[in-house]
């Protein structure tokens, strides 16, 4: 007598709990998301009392300070690094340790443990994003709350929005990260995507080559979640546009990585 199959939703929700596993247990993790804690209370810590001295000499200054713009900052200059090392290990540990071949075998169904690891990261990442850019704000309120009023909508919108942001980096760099099955190479590429690529074509003062950047997922990304409001760079378009974009680059970048997880041996 045949046995009856399990439910698709229960083989998933066993990879994912197995996916998390893993995860948890590698003290990388945990010393990834500790120092993206600290680099954001530092990085408040900093451009709060730098504020502060400016306000202090020229209380006409404060009108110019925006809570949610330097708290995006802090996401975009540490956190989202912290997100893509997350990812690249999520993704590509295994190859280097040879634990791929167990976990396959375990779940042969290749997209069902797609899913499960990047819904683990994507998780762990929409955390990640929205905690340090809570944070960030709350440490610039210590210390400028008596100066600044801060938009409260803008704050909300910024916290939710770094999270949405992260968790979708999340996606986009496990399936980076399953296809190129290196930890070193998702990094570069993720570097690049993010800061490298985004910083060469504003060097080049042309502005098609800077409104080109806009379609990179760390700038479109920013664009989101300060609300237009980056300071170091001016998009050419605002709003929900930019998280399409990054949702574009997620979904490109797992389906990539599905193909070549199909293609390829363990």
């Amino acid at each position: 007598m045949t046995s009856p199959s399990v439910p698709a939703r229960r083989v998933l929700a066993r990879a994912v709990a197995m996916e998390w596993t893993k995860l948890a247990s590698v003290p990388a993790t945990w010393w990834c998301l500790g120092l993206g804690v600290l680099g954001m209370a530092l990085f408040a810590l900093f451009m709060g009392a730098s504020a502060a001295d400016r306000i202090a000499e020229d209380p006409d200054s404060a009108t110019g300070f925006s809570y949610s713009r330097t708290a995006s900052h802090g996401v975009f200059y540490l956190v989202q690094f912290v997100v893509l090392t997350l990812a690249a290990l999520a993704a590509t540990n295994e190859y280097a340790n040879g634990g791929i071949t167990a976990t396959l075998l375990a779940v042969p169904r290749r997209g069902v443990l797609l899913a499960a690891r990047t819904a683990v990261s994507a998780g762990l990442s929409f955390a990640a994003g929205a905690g340090t850019a809570a944070l960030g704000l709350g440490v610039l309120w210590l210390l400028l709350g008596g100066h600044v009023s801060p938009d409260l909508d803008r704050a909300a919108h910024t916290v939710l929005g770094a999270g949405v942001c992260m968790a979708l980096l999340a996606v986009l760099f496990t399936g980076l990260g399953t296809a190129l099955r290196g930890t070193a190479g998702t990094l570069a590429a993720g570097f690049l995507l993010l800061l490298g690529l985004p910083l060469v074509l504003q060097l080049s003062q042309t502005q098609w080559l800077n409104d080109l950047a806009a379609c990179l997922p760390g700038l479109a990304g920013i664009e989101f979640y300060a609300s237009g409001d980056v300071g170091f760079y001016t998009a050419p378009h605002d709003g929900a546009v930019n998280l399409w974009t990054v949702l574009g680059w997620a979904v490109a970048a797992q389906c990539v990585g599905y193909a070549e997880l199909c293609a390829r041996d363990a």
